[in-house]
């Protein structure tokens, strides 16, 4: 196609264009700005908002903190030394895995162990149920009675329904543990 136009009119109306482009682009840009801050303005006063009420309730609280401990400083060592003993009390107790570990080692070749079943009983104590299968009665008796001798373990209940079968004897026995 011919350009009938002289080339100082031709670079005229480039520069023309070049210049609207630029002029809306611009516009649209102020307007994606306005439209921006528009959207991020509700959230901005919000935040100032929540950062007022939270420095006003830090404010509130080191008042009240101030005040409780000058008035109730029995009552924070009451509470203090209930926490000590907690803690004493948890840390003086055995683990379970090493009760298991006691009743796994003790165990002879005669006896297979099938179930161990641990829960925290009253006191602190854990009440641990095992059952398993014995090869015959004396095997049993003396695996109760190995327990017995165990410091962790003060009390071995073994039913006497246990020692009801000669051999093969499936057992469940009840032991109180520290």
């Amino acid at each position: 196609m011919f350009n009938l136009l002289p080339q100082q009119d031709q670079e005229g109306l480039l520069k023309e264009y070049r210049l609207r482009f630029a002029a809306i682009a611009l516009c649209f840009l102020a307007v994606l700005i306005v439209l921006s801050i528009a959207a991020l303005a509700p959230s901005l006063f919000l935040s100032y908002q929540k950062e007022a009420v939270t420095i006003e309730n830090d404010e509130i609280l080191k008042k009240e903190i101030a005040l409780r401990s000058k008035d109730d400083l029995s009552g924070v060592l009451k509470i203090s030394e209930a926490k000590a003993l907690a803690l004493e009390g948890s840390a003086s107790s055995t683990p379970v895995y090493t009760l298991i570990d006691g009743l796994i080692h003790d165990k002879a070749a005669t006896i297979t162990i099938t179930g161990i079943d641990a829960k925290r009983g009253a006191g602190g104590r854990y009440e641990i149920t095992v059952k398993g299968k014995a090869q015959d009665r004396d095997a049993l008796l003396s695996f109760a009675q190995i327990l017995e001798r165990e410091k962790f373990f003060p009390d071995v209940s073994v039913p006497v329904s246990n020692f009801a079968d000669a051999a093969n004897i499936n057992f469940s026995m009840l032991i109180q543990a520290l």
